[in-house]
């Protein structure tokens, strides 16, 4: 008896102990928690512009940087100079800095960022308007360990020259999808990355997109990539509103392309669309006839197919032919068309459990 009245007695300050340090762990957790709750706000945060107003450029980001590439400004020349900006630890940007210039001017391009280089593909170039054509040259530039460009080369001609497409990375493979060539183009090729930053031969694809794709927009997310909305040889309407996917298989072929069971809520063209976590965005973008602030969202499904479109935090700025890049958890969102004239203006936000675009504080 006596040996349990000692037990009991040791007993009581100890659960005094635990419930001291569980109920300060609560406090620190708890208003740690309170404070992130209170300082996420539904919206996108402007972050430090870049240098050169630009409109359809390309944008990419690695190893802690953003990358800006190509585009053409206010009075229709190409911007050739390459700029690029730390990614800081809450998400916002650091000073840009200019660094090499692309070989050959391209606007509508397409850029990409592994293993330590930086691609840049296709686009339109010579004269500006009805002489302007597209281009099958990729070129590429080292990425040194602060962030700078090594000179760019021109390593590479994809099998199509392509104004308007789109690009994919998916492990080693590089995807170039849809654009135009004279054509709107259904057409997807494929190269493979390898030591050094070389490319092997660009390969067609068997399953080409089921509708002609140019100025569209696309995304991966896991085994699966989509292609949504872009430019209709239409008189009577401009853009699509249709999504498909396609699986890419084990040996990186693509497998056929389906169409999705939800198209988007607004047809729009000169959008960008990106994936964050388990959801897939497209934002701003043109109709034909006006540009748009709108974002849609829809989750991704375990077998990879969407759920319905719904309406998320707009755009602050109407905004078309841009250029978005992700980097973990965060998009950017750099120039593009708004107002009549080529922004430099940089938009972030992220995305919380529930698919909206916010920041915190």
């Amino acid at each position: 008896m006596a040996e349990n009245s000692k037990q009991r007695g040791y007993l009581g300050p100890l659960l005094a102990v635990i419930a001291v340090v569980l109920l300060a762990i609560w406090l620190i957790e708890g208003s740690s928690n309170q404070t992130k709750l209170r300082g996420w706000t539904n919206g996108w945060k402007e972050v430090t512009p870049f240098q050169l107003p630009r409109r359809a450029p390309a944008a990419t980001t690695y190893n802690g940087y953003i990358y800006i590439v190509g585009g053409i400004d206010g009075n229709d020349r190409y911007v050739q100079p390459v700029e690029y900006a730390q990614i800081l630890k809450d998400g916002t940007l650091g000073k840009w800095q200019r660094t090499s210039p692309i070989i050959e001017g391209r606007f509508y391009n397409a850029a990409v960022a592994h293993e330590g280089y930086i691609y840049t593909l296709g686009g339109g170039s010579g004269e500006t308007g009805e002489q302007n054509y597209p281009i099958a040259s990729v070129e590429r530039a080292k990425i040194n360990l602060d962030g700078s460009l090594g000179s760019w080369q021109i390593i590479s001609h994809m099998s199509t020259p392509r104004r308007g497409l789109k690009s994919v990375l998916h492990n080693n493979t590089l995807y170039a999808i849809g654009g135009y060539d004279g054509r709107f183009l259904k057409s997807i090729e494929q190269a493979t990355i390898q030591d050094h930053g070389n490319l092997s031969n660009w390969q067609m694809e068997q399953h080409e997109s089921i509708i002609d794709r140019y100025i569209h927009s696309a995304a991966a997310s896991g085994n699966t990539m989509y292609l949504l909305g872009g430019h209709m040889r239409n008189p009577n309407q401009a853009s699509y509103s249709d999504v498909e996917s396609s699986r890419i298989q084990s040996n990186n072929q693509l497998a056929a392309w389906q169409i999705e069971r939800y198209g988007l809520i607004t047809s729009r063209l000169v959008a960008e669309a990106f994936s964050l976590g388990p959801f897939i965005y497209i934002a701003g973008g043109h109709t034909g006839s006006q540009r748009l602030t709108s974002v849609e969202v829809a989750r991704i499904k375990n077998s990879g197919q969407l759920g319905a479109w719904r309406n998320t935090t707009p755009l602050p700025v109407a905004r078309s032919a841009y250029a978005a890049a992700t980097y973990q958890n965060t998009v950017y969102l750099l120039g593009g068309g708004g107002d009549g004239l080529p922004l430099n203006s940089v938009h972030m936000a992220s995305a919380n459990l529930h698919g909206e675009l916010g920041y915190s504080q």
